[in-house]
């Protein structure tokens, strides 16, 4: 352990904090490692901390910035699977939400009050015992506080825009230490900036958001043989045009090949959020044929078993597109590239690759903006788009950095070459699903970077979380 790092421990134990403090080699802390999604950022801090209560994180990062040159990365759930993605950090400390994943249900003011530890499967268990429901995350290990920050696609985007959009407050410890409360009437600057504004600001530590009533929703999947893939982008296409009117469904069309398969498979996830059976909306794809899994559910019983499978190391890029056809297709035709580039490194065809499609409307942003507008910088946009995210998953590093990410880039560059021909790429990169190599706030607009530039000067005009916390996309990076 570096001298810094032994002088953070000490400063760490000093304030109180030595029960919740692990060092490399003690059981917990190798539990906690081990607890990463993916094993792409299971890296090697010098300790990792998990505060219980607000004034805890306050001690912390008191402690952690008086700590002469020490750095820090901050944990919600650990879903994004890149190194440097700010969840984890070799040679620094973690602060590990792990013990603050808390969901409370305030009926007076209808809100819901999220810890940023909670995992999405939780948080909807726990909502609607109450009868309610939040627009968060699709997948049930997803953590709330980099999820919300992140800007967050929902089930509900049509009905309400974005998940920071449905963020009432939130409490947030500064790099001073000191605590504060961000809404639309206390400290506003700060209050939009953090809707999809990462990593840049401070540590939030609840988020208030605004719930709904909850409804049993008719859910599932279609399995459909490669075969008919111009059938599912004419559905596609069709659901996508109709979408703005039908706000009640949602959709996700996946391209997936599994480990030892020689084929991939199409399966399109259907989600009709009132529970209506068989609406007009999914017609077209309930009509090709292939194997039909639907019912009856809740969102909290979808997300308690809707949790992909890791445990590998990962890598995924995401792409924005206007809505097309031909698009589509040449982004089809490149992940079957990629899948043979894939099989001839490893012969075995030990990997996954899940390329997702889902749509972004244009519409979205007249939700975001009735709710005090956010980062996205979506308003700009006048068509419909897709957003375009392949994940891919390996045995070990070395095939990740060597072979995986390289045809992975290709194919990217490909799709995103085509679709500037057509002139119909948008430049909007979905920060959730970026990798390091990508600069999600760029492309958030000159207005909404100067806002953000201006409220990191203000709120945190030491640097903490430009220079001290330095995993992540910072505001004062974008180029």
């Amino acid at each position: 352990m570096s001298s810094i790092a032994q002088s953070a421990v000490l400063k760490l134990k000093e304030v109180g904090l030595g029960d919740i403090l692990y060092t490399p080699g003690q059981d917990a802390y190798e539990a906690r490692e081990a607890s990463y999604w993916s094993l792409t950022p299971q890296l090697k801090p010098s300790a990792i901390v998990q505060p219980r209560t607000t004034e805890e994180v306050s001690r912390i990062v008191r402690a952690l910035v008086g700590t002469a040159g020490c750095k820090f990365a901050i944990r919600s759930g650990g879903h994004m699977s890149w190194i440097g993605a700010g969840n984890n950090i070799d040679d620094g400390v973690t602060i590990d939400f792990g013990l603050m994943a808390k969901t409370t249900y305030d009926p007076e003011t209808g809100l819901a009050l999220l810890q940023p530890g909670g995992r999405w499967r939780d948080v909807y268990a726990d909502v609607e015992k109450h009868g309610v429901m939040v627009a968060g995350g699709r997948e049930g290990m997803v953590g709330v506080g980099g999820f919300l920050t992140g800007g967050g696609l929902t089930f509900y985007n049509c009905r309400y825009g974005w998940a920071c959009d449905q963020v009432e407050n939130y409490e947030v410890v500064l790099g001073d230490g000191s605590i504060v409360e961000a809404n639309s009437t206390t400290n506003p600057d700060l209050f939009r900036v953090l809707k999809g504004g990462h990593n840049n600001f401070g540590v939030v530590t609840r988020f208030d958001m605004r719930t709904f009533k909850a409804t049993d929703i008719w859910d599932g999947n279609v399995i459909i043989s490669p075969a008919a893939t111009d059938q599912v982008i004419e559905a596609y296409i069709d659901f996508s045009n109709s979408i703005a009117k039908n706000a009640d469904s949602h959709i996700l069309a996946m391209w997936t090949f599994v480990p030892y398969a020689e084929e991939h498979f199409i399966n399109v996830i259907l989600t009709n959020v009132d529970g209506v059976e068989n609406p007009a909306s999914f017609q077209k794809f309930l009509a090709i044929p292939g194997q039909q899994n639907m019912r009856m559910t809740t969102v909290a019983k979808k997300i308690k078993e809707f949790i992909l499978p890791s445990g590998k190391y990962d890598s995924w890029l995401t792409l924005t597109f206007k809505l097309d056809s031909r698009v589509i297709h040449r982004t089809v035709d490149a992940f079957k590239v990629l899948l043979e580039e894939m099989k001839k490194v490893i012969p075995d065809n030990n990997f996954t690759v899940n390329m997702v499609l889902q749509p972004l409307i244009a519409s979205w942003a007249e939700h975001s903006e009735a709710r005090g507008g956010n980062m996205l910088g979506l308003n700009r946009i006048s068509e419909d788009c897709v957003v375009l995210v392949v994940g891919l998953e390996v045995e070990t590093l070395e095939l990740l950095k060597k072979v995986s990410e390289s045809s992975l880039k290709r194919m990217f560059d490909e799709v995103e070459s085509y679709a500037k021909s057509l002139d119909k790429n948008v430049d909007f990169l979905y920060l959730n699903y970026c990798d390091g190599s990508q600069d999600p706030l760029r492309n958030y607009g000159e207005e909404n970077i100067k806002r953000m530039k201006e409220a990191s000067a203000k709120y945190d005009p030491t640097k903490v979380f430009q220079e001290r916390v330095p995993g992540g996309f910072k505001v004062f990076k974008v180029k």
